[in-house]
């Protein structure tokens, strides 16, 4: 282990947002042996842990942590076809673009509408990733978990996940027992492409569609909405778009009759948050103190250095705002780490 083991590790270079102090202890594992060393090790040292994959959805305090991150990078890619099914096995630690690519480059159907997420593979269940009319839980077959103490592995079926919208079982108090070690995607080898979402529906027209094609439109869209998270600070969207009920959509709606909803499977509708910020807030691209709203998307926040309190400052302000003028409580997507 302590050949893995590292001290005083700066978490920002391992965050897109790029802030953070250093973790007092830092390891990166390879294979479940090696996850498995680490987490005796903080038993041992009594220490907390967290478990870190691509850093593109967490905001570490300006102080790091008091205790252990272990950087996930459990790799292993493993396609199986059979008839129509394709099963497809991935470490949790694989990076998730790369093997929505590969897929794709298999001409394989499933994952083409969730292009240019940055993150890795054990992330997706967790946050139950979704874009483009595509939630990730539609694919999942299984995913393969270490538990935390026992550190014996259990396999959850897509039910025992619990999915929902960016929300699973591994966000409740029981479910962060379990570390992601692998997942388990069934993908289609004939043409089931999703193109309700707006914004693709145009590759409807081609003449031979493929999944390349879907993710190129997708990369295309996100090119033009989102920065790119390898030369600024950024997490993608940051808050989650709310779920409000019937009754206050319809609220929302005389005051604000372009607002777009979508009725969710319980009645409710989810909202779009972007366009409250941008069109009733008018606070797409606001900055404050080196954070900003982006200028071509306001549901995404963007640090030019800033540090994880200024961040903190600016996100809250924007909550209060929303608040006041939609009487919604607006939570972040990024998972906000703190000492404990």
């Amino acid at each position: 282990m302590s050949t893995l083991m590292q001290k005083n590790v700066l978490l920002s270079q391992y965050t897109t947002l790029k802030a953070g102090g250093p973790a007092d202890h830092f390891a990166t594992v390879a294979t479940v042996e090696e996850l498995q060393k680490a987490l005796q090790f903080a038993k041992q040292m009594a220490v907390p842990f967290y478990v870190l994959g691509g850093g593109s959805n967490v905001l570490f305090p300006k102080e790091g942590y008091r205790g252990l991150v272990i950087l996930n990078r459990i790799k292993g890619v493993a396609y199986e076809s059979e008839g129509e099914v394709v099963e497809l096995r991935a470490g949790a630690g694989e990076n998730w673009d790369e093997l929505v690519a590969s897929s794709v480059q298999k001409t394989y159907w499933g994952l083409e509408n969730l292009s240019s997420i940055p993150g890795t593979v054990g992330a997706t269940p967790i946050q139950n990733v979704g874009a483009y009319g595509v939630e990730v839980s539609q694919l999942i077959k299984e995913v393969r978990c270490i538990h935390t103490d026992t550190h014996v592995e259990k396999v959850f079926s897509n039910s025992d996940c619990q999915f929902g919208y960016r929300d699973s079982f591994f966000k409740s108090q029981v479910g962060r027992e379990w570390i992601v070690v692998e997942v388990t995607f069934l993908l289609s080898n004939t043409a089931k492409p999703n193109l309700e979402y707006k914004d693709i529906l145009h590759v409807k027209n081609e003449k031979k569609l493929t999944p390349q094609k879907v993710r190129e439109a997708v990369q295309s869209i996100r090119q033009n909405k989102f920065p790119d998270w390898t030369t600024v600070g950024t997490a993608g969207s940051f808050f989650k778009n709310p779920v409000v009920s019937e009754e206050k959509f319809l609220e929302l709606k005389k005051k604000y009759s372009e607002l777009p909803g979508y009725e969710t499977q319980t009645g409710e509708y989810k909202i779009s948050l972007g366009w409250i910020l941008d069109k009733a807030l008018e606070l797409k691209g606001y900055c404050r103190d080196d954070v900003c709203l982006y200028e071509k998307q306001a549901l995404v926040l963007v640090s030019h250095g800033a540090s994880t309190d200024a961040i903190k400052s600016f996100y809250t302000e924007i909550q209060k705002n929303v608040q006041e003028k939609t009487n919604i409580c607006i939570e972040p997507e990024v998972q906000i780490i703190k000492n404990k």
